[in-house]
């Protein structure tokens, strides 16, 4: 409960911010982790969900137009008309996908696309820029067999793949929260130092945790909303360094109340 307490103070109740300085290391850590946790996570499963969705579309696209194959003691056989090809117009970028098992065509035929990749019986060549090629035997598969749907399997396999993503993406979103917290800990020195609040960098750390709340919410909302908007960075650390600033001005204030107060005593 004192999560959510926390969270509402960091928000709107700035004059908590001198408590939240000296709270226990075990408490703010805590927080930060509840906090990457809480939204954090629904922003990974949106991805999740739009990487699962492209990967259905793959495998759909795969069935409809990848005639049926065996890559089998170092040869690939494929039924259907050859070549097969592929291609794809991105900008002023030509690129190109082709299989031919008959020998008719070689690997020439990237020559007129920017980047691609040829599958001939023996061996795929894969383009990468006009000065690079580079080429994969298989020799390597020889005493192993695969085919259509053992790729299609390994494909569906994929979507499994998003407890990985929400795993090692909430540990990469705490670590990161976390450099971000030291960088801007040194910000809030900055403005700690501009207005005599007399703040010490550990306190401005903590400080920042606290005033990343906001703005990590803002974050969240932006991916999972609208993840191509090109100022959400901007705006996420305007928020930020707003929340630093008025959180110093307010520590200076309560510490010249609380002198005051010892002053009439």
């Amino acid at each position: 409960m004192s999560f959510f307490k926390d969270m509402s103070d960091s928000a709107i109740n700035l004059r908590q911010y001198r408590g939240f300085a000296d709270q226990p290391w075990r408490r703010v850590i805590s927080y930060l982790l509840l906090l990457v946790l809480i939204l954090g996570t629904p922003v990974l499963l949106s991805f999740v969900f739009d990487f699962n969705q492209w990967v259905g579309e793959f495998i759909a696209e795969y069935n409809e137009n990848i005639p049926d194959f065996v890559l089998k003691d170092g040869e690939l056989s494929m039924t259907g008309e050859m070549p097969l090809i592929f291609e794809d117009k991105s900008g002023d970028m030509k690129n190109v996908f082709i299989i031919d098992t008959s020998g008719k065509t070689d690997d020439s035929v990237l020559d007129d696309y920017d980047t691609g990749v040829f599958f001939s019986k023996k061996e795929a060549v894969a383009k990468r820029s006009a000065l690079e090629k580079q080429s994969f035997s298989f020799s390597a598969f020889k005493g192993g067999e695969i085919d259509k749907a053992d790729v299609e399997e390994i494909l569906s396999n994929l979507k499994w793949s998003g407890i990985f993503i929400v795993l090692f993406g909430l540990i990469y979103f705490f670590l990161a929260k976390l450099c971000t917290a030291a960088v801007l800990g040194f910000v809030c020195l900055l403005f700690s130092a501009m207005q005599n609040s007399g703040l010490q960098y550990g306190q401005a750390f903590k400080i920042t945790v606290y005033a990343l709340t906001i703005p990590t919410l803002f974050q969240s909302l932006q991916q999972i909303i609208a993840p191509e908007f090109a100022l959400g960075g901007c705006i996420y650390y305007t928020i930020a360094l707003l929340y630093l600033w008025f959180a110093a001005r307010v520590i200076r204030t309560k510490s010249e109340e609380e002198s005051d107060k010892d002053i009439i005593v």
